[in-house]
């Protein structure tokens, strides 16, 4: 059985995921007073994140993707989601959003459309 392609896909992150990282990496520099907890925090996130280059399906589809129209996944790194899809045609997963795991279900508007 076969799922999806053999090659590796790309990643990419996109603005509103970026800017979702970046906000909580200055969050960690503020709170432990550190550059270096925040730079392991983003760089631990971004290599997560090529991991999915590689079977990007084996992480679940989330709660919320049948009222969101499509079939988004979720990766936890830490306390974050990290919601994205997968585009076997382009050979592209598109990271949406890094959202903190307490917060509420994800809504339509909370995944703009693609760029």
């Amino acid at each position: 059985m076969t799922y999806g392609r053999d090659l590796a896909y790309s990643v990419r992150l996109l603005q509103p995921a970026e800017e979702d990282a970046l906000e909580y990496a200055s969050y960690i520099q503020l709170k432990e007073k550190s550059n270096e907890a925040a730079e392991r925090w983003l760089n631990g996130l971004y290599n997560q994140l090529q991991g999915l280059s590689e079977l990007p399906r084996r992480f679940p589809v989330i709660y919320e993707a049948a009222d969101l129209g499509k079939e988004y996944r979720s990766l936890i790194y830490h306390s974050h989601r990290i919601i994205y899809e997968v585009n076997d045609s382009t050979g592209t997963v598109f990271v949406h959003r890094v959202y903190h795991g307490a917060k509420q279900r994800l809504t339509p508007s909370d995944i703009p459309p693609e760029e």
